[in-house]
């Protein structure tokens, strides 16, 4: 099994298919009725959960990891965990959560997978599904439940954020080697920016101001609509 390769091929490939079945796949269900559009979002949270559950016995019992570095604390696995709170509360703040840190962080996760080895490793395929599903869950959201974030939020939840980093990062030391929630204790493996970013632990300064302005990136998109649309 070849190593992962950023430009190869078949990489290429799986990002253009989860790039476009999260934007096209929701479009199909605009004129359903609402029991379906229901049952299209129980099987999505059903799916996301069953995901978490998966992906903690593949790597603790299939490839024999450590449950230390195998629970769901990094930030795309709660990004995954808040888009199914909030279809199953319909609470705008696990929205907000979800829309900032899981574009930012679950796209580059599927451009940049922290994977050894790329298609078709079990590691590889469950990486991409499951930020898919993320991704997925944030354009049904949008698509058909007219969601959408607000400036407002992105202090907001950037707030929560911190405070929810320094407990991961206690976390990470009660737990020890090899748990890494966050990456705050060591980069990524694999081919991804960070391999930019200084050694550790000094990697954690650039990544605070990195993450406020990815936030302000993925807002862009509702900035410029809402200042042309009052210009009209």
């Amino acid at each position: 099994m070849e190593e992962f390769e950023l430009l190869s091929l078949s990489h290429i490939i799986v990002i253009a298919i989860c790039i476009l079945f999260v934007i096209f796949f929701p479009k199909f269900f605009l004129n359903k009725n609402k029991e379906t559009i229901n049952l299209l979002i129980k099987i999505l949270v059903f799916l996301i959960f069953f995901h978490q559950f998966f992906d903690f016995y593949r790597e603790v019992y299939i490839s024999g990891g450590s449950w230390k570095g195998a629970l769901p604390f990094h930030l795309c696995d709660l990004s995954a965990i808040s888009i199914a709170i909030y279809f199953l509360t319909k609470n705008r703040l696990f929205f907000s959560f979800a829309f900032f840190w899981g574009i930012a962080g679950g796209g580059m996760s599927i451009l940049t997978p922290d994977t050894v080895y790329g298609f078709p490793s079990i590691d590889y395929l469950s990486n991409q599904y499951g930020h898919t599903l993320t991704l997925l869950g944030i354009s049904i959201s949008i698509i058909l439940l007219k969601e959408r974030p607000y400036i407002k939020d992105i202090f907001r939840i950037f707030g929560f954020t911190t405070l929810i980093l320094i407990l991961i990062y206690g976390i990470n030391h009660l737990l020890g080697s090899p748990a890494n929630y966050w990456f705050l204790i060591e980069k990524p493996y694999g081919d991804n920016l960070m391999i930019f970013f200084p050694n550790e632990p000094f990697h954690i300064f650039s990544l605070y101001p990195i993450a406020l302005i990815s936030c302000f990136i993925v807002y862009a998109p509702y900035f410029l609509h809402d200042r042309f649309s009052n210009r009209l």
